[in-house]
């Protein structure tokens, strides 16, 4: 496997847990966007639907189980636990993400990709999808106009 992609694998894994740590020691989750998650939700789900069928490695495995279950897990802290969903602020979240990125990423599919087949299309999708998943996040940081250090160093980890 090469470096740079561990590398990417450990930054990305870095940003999750930052967040996650952000959410419980300050007990909020004011300034980050849980459509940013669900974006990145259905980034992880369509990309590793080859988990139920391939065996790569033990590495890969535990490595695509790990982004769902963490994405999957900041959105249950945003949304459905206390006392952390109590400070989200659904109405500065409000990119229309269903309405915008994810019929412009399933347009760029069907116009750039490189086979026509099942597995080829999701993972182009995917790939499109996240590339605008910061977009949401953007959106909420412009809206609050200040962003928390915890926050920003979770997007610059993000966006390496």
């Amino acid at each position: 496997m090469s470096w740079i992609r561990y590398l990417a694998d450990m930054l990305h894994l870095a940003s999750m847990i930052l967040l996650i740590l952000k959410i419980r020691k300050s007990r909020n989750c004011i300034g980050i966007s849980s459509k940013t998650q669900e974006i990145y939700l259905i980034v992880f789900c369509l990309r590793y639907m080859d988990l139920f069928l391939y065996f790569i490695s033990v590495y890969n495995t535990l490595m695509k189980i790990a982004f769902i279950a963490a994405t999957a897990f900041t959105i249950y802290l945003i949304r459905l636990k206390k006392p952390y969903c109590t400070t989200y602020e659904p109405l500065k979240d409000s990119f229309p993400h269903f309405l915008y990125l994810l019929p412009l990423a399933g347009v760029l599919t069907l116009v750039i990709h490189s086979d026509f087949t099942v597995f080829e299309m999701t993972w182009s999708y995917s790939v499109w999808l996240e590339a605008f998943a910061i977009m949401p996040q953007l959106y909420l940081l412009q809206k609050l106009g200040e962003v928390e250090n915890i926050t920003s160093n979770y997007i610059v980890t993000l966006g390496l």
